[in-house]
């Protein structure tokens, strides 16, 4: 199907345009004769038309042919309602998007002549995404000044070692030149040393983000900010169980197993290309001579770089093929030189080595090392132990987003909005939130002190509560019902539902056959919309009985290995397939891998409509492989998914095409999609009743009517421009203002095809009606 991008002409509405084609009918009719039809006969529609229409993104023709034929209240009504509004709210969002993209030009301007690059980066990133006309922007003088300071400030801050700010400005290079990977050599090279500081030097790389603070706050005008402490762990935990034998088992699967890599002849010589490369940075990095102190040995150091740089010249010669018996041997070459000159600790130049190695692979391939495993095991089940919180970063604090329904957190009394100052009693100051995930979850029956500092209240309060399994919610719906769990109809009226699946997991299908069984309660269901928007994947069973559920026979999904041979097909069955009805997926740049098998393969059939943006484009499958007896494990991608249609959907580094692209396309900006995610969050979050949200000032959900009678005003921090974040108190809003406030325009899209489906079924039935009526009266 053609894959528009939806762009309404904000003056032309339905009812503007109804009147415009009357009188064009008048005029018409005076020219011609009476059996000439009227434009209102020749706009006539036929259910399928209807249909199609609407499923090829038609919408202003439809409601310029459904107004010439329906009647102000009648069946159509609904659809045009929908409609109406769908282009109210799209002209708001172009006026905003213009606004915003004026505005971010004028922010570029203004952080260049503070000499402030980065946020004169964040303003060109900002119109980047805003921008209509993004060849025209890149012409645009400040934009070229913000390009040009950036990468002579990016190239300086390398050269002096400072990565802390080369890896910033690179990645914001990186990100304004989206898929041209202009900068991609430089930020990986960036983002190595920083790991490697991290991981051996991290009282340097603590000044470093100091000084990077410091300078930061005097461009700004600023007060000099509060102390970073980064939690110094030592590298030997990190490195603890690295042996041999994992870099040797790491080289031999890559090259047998590897989808773009196996069984090439100079597969072993470009992953020993990239181990030298992290060898050598760290060599080569001073702040590590505290660290390990034969690096201060000069001329041993330069001993072991010479035998480095030479290993490197061998391994990059033109055509030179390795066996595994040279690799090996290779290996055994550095880890014996080393020994004579630096003798750094063995396991230092093995993990470094594998960590190289696996980074001349995909994004997707990685070794999951000793202290890995247990933060690995909680990714790929489908429940973990804990106490049941959501939680984010902001303004350097760790927050509860909200507690989850039923569990150990909600029972205890934690909010939404509360502030996680110490667990266990250690400051959550500067934690990320993978290390707090580590320390507030544990095993079932044993306890975690929490000191929480809610707004209101003078003193911190502390809890004391005992984790418990956790079940992780794959599967939501449209509005979470006070009584607890969900209302999934997003239009009632019309019976059309609504379902967001966040992963695939192995309850996932279960959550959607309860899901899809509360609606069925009542009534059939007209339409569904499937919401597989940032779904960043996970099992591959799950997306098979996902989409088995709406196909009753062919291919779901195959795996193809590297000679381009099916190795694996799941196909769907019969009896496993819900009764028919529309269905709409919506997918974004965030769908990835089963969200992608799913949306594609429904796709594929005609089963369902997809609208969005076109996928991430990861359909690789990854398998494991245990090292050194299971001690760790290689996670290596060894597959590739392929549709039904044939269509590979990875996007690999010289792909021309990859993802699932959507039958309509609905263009959104970054800052809506931000817009739409927290006020999905503002409507899920789990509160007492009567109990206010905290909303940014400038927000639309912000506004006076919006506003908690008596609720509290406060200011939270600065934002990036100097200005304080002023946040107020709202009450709880509802589903609908999601729409209303036209916060989600590929959600109104969606529901817009289903309401069209709805009113060509609604026609034909009418139309059968009708004719079965005129049969009875001809036989009377």
């Amino acid at each position: 199907m053609a894959s528009p991008h939806l762009s309404v002409n904000a003056a032309g509405s339905p009812a503007a345009r109804f009147f415009v084609l009357c009188l064009g009918v008048v005029t018409l009719g005076l020219a011609a004769t009476w059996t000439t039809p009227t434009a209102a006969e020749e706009a006539r529609l036929a259910p399928h038309d209807v249909r199609d229409l609407a499923e090829a993104g038609r919408f202003d023709e439809l409601a310029d042919r459904l107004a010439l034929q329906s009647a102000p209240n009648g069946p159509a009504a609904g659809f045009l309602n929908q409609y109406e509004a769908f282009v109210r709210n799209d002209a708001g969002r172009a006026a905003q998007r213009h606004e915003a993209y004026v505005e971010a030009l004028g922010e570029v301007a203004r952080n260049l002549a503070a000499q402030n690059t980065e946020d004169a980066m964040v303003s060109s990133i900002e119109a980047h995404g805003l921008a209509t006309d993004r060849d025209a922007l890149a012409a645009e003088h400040t934009v070229r000044e913000a390009l040009s300071r950036a990468t002579e400030e990016a190239n300086d801050a390398a050269e002096a070692g400072d990565w802390v700010r080369a890896s910033n400005l690179y990645r914001l290079l990186d990100l304004f030149y989206e898929d041209e990977r202009r900068y991609e050599a430089q930020l990986e090279a960036a983002n190595r040393s920083l790991r490697i500081l991290q991981l051996y030097a991290p009282k340097h790389l603590q000044t470093l983000y100091e000084a990077e603070a410091k300078r930061r706050a005097e461009v700004k005008g600023e007060d000099d900010p509060e102390p970073i402490n980064l939690e110094l762990e030592p590298w030997q935990d990190r490195l603890e169980g690295v042996n041999l034998t994992m870099l040797r088992s790491t080289l031999l699967q890559a090259n047998r197993q590897h989808i773009e890599k196996a069984r090439d002849g100079r597969t072993f010589r470009q992953l020993l290309a990239g181990g030298m490369s992290n060898l050598l940075s760290l060599v080569e990095s001073e702040p590590l001579r505290d660290t390990f102190a034969s690096l201060s040995d000069d001329a041993q150091r330069q001993a072991f770089l010479a035998e480095l740089l030479a290993i490197t010249a061998e391994l990059n010669e033109p055509g030179a093929r390795m066996d595994y018996l040279a690799a090996v041997s290779t290996i055994d070459r550095v880890l014996n030189r080393n020994a004579k000159t630096l003798a750094l600790p063995e396991s230092v130049v093995i993990y470094e080595l594998t960590e190289g190695v696996t980074g001349e692979l995909d994004d997707f391939s990685a070794v999951i090392w000793p202290a890995d495993i247990p933060a690995f095991l909680r990714t790929t089940q489908g429940k973990f132990t804990g106490i049941g919180v959501q939680i984010s970063k902001r303004q350097g604090e760790l927050i509860v987003v909200s507690p989850l329904e039923d569990t150990p957190a909600h029972r205890a009394g934690i909010k939404a909005d509360d502030v996680i100052a110490t667990v266990d009693g250690v400051s959550t100051a500067n934690w990320s939130l993978t290390k707090a995930v580590d320390r507030i979850t544990g095993d079932a029956g044993t306890q975690v002190t929490l000191e929480i500092k809610r707004r209101g209240q003078t003193s911190p309060i502390e809890f004391v509560i005992t984790r418990a399994p956790i079940p992780i919610e794959s599967v939501r719906g449209w509005e979470h019902l006070d009584e607890g769990g969900w209302d999934y109809f997003i239009d009632p009226v019309d019976r059309i539902g609504y379902v967001r699946i966040s992963a695939f997991l192995p309850q996932t299908v279960e959550d959607l056959d309860a899901a899809v069984a509360q609606m069925q309660q009542s009534g059939p269901i007209h339409g569904l919309i499937i919401d597989l928007r940032f779904n960043p994947g996970g099992l591959l069973s799950a997306a098979v009985d996902i989409s088995d559920r709406f196909l009753s026979d062919g291919l779901i999904v195959a795996t193809v290995n590297a000679d381009n041979q099916k190795t694996n097909e799941a196909k769907a069955k019969r009896h496993t397939t819900y009764r028919h009805f529309p269905v709409v997926c919506l997918i974004n740049q965030g769908s990835a891998s089963a969200s992608e098998i799913v949306s594609g393969a429904l796709q594929d059939y005609g089963r369902a409509i997809v609208v969005g943006d076109t996928s991430f484009g990861k359909g690789s499958v990854q398998d494991l492989y245990p090292l050194s007896r299971g001690k760790a494990y290689l996670k290596l991608t060894t597959h590739y998914y392929q549709l039904p249609s044939g269509k590979i959907i990875h996007r690999t580094e010289d792909a021309e095409d990859w993802g699932v692209h959507p039958d309509i396309a609905v263009e959104v900006t970054d800052a809506q999609v931000r817009d739409a995610i927290e006020f999905r969050q503002l409507i899920d979050v789990v509160r007492a009743p009567g109990e206010g949200i905290l909303a940014d000032i400038d927000k639309p959900w912000a506004a006076e009517e919006f506003r908690k009678p008596g609720g509290r005003r406060e200011v939270q921090g600065k934002r990036a421009d100097g200005t304080d974040r002023t946040m107020v108190e709202v009450r709880k809003p509802v589903p609908q203002e999601l729409l209303d406030l036209g916060l989600d325009a590929q959600l109104e899209a969606a529901l817009l095809v289903l309401k069209a489906n709805r009113l060509a079924i609604d026609m034909a039935v009418a139309e059968a009606s009708a004719v079965r009526g005129q049969a009875r009266g001809d036989d009377g």
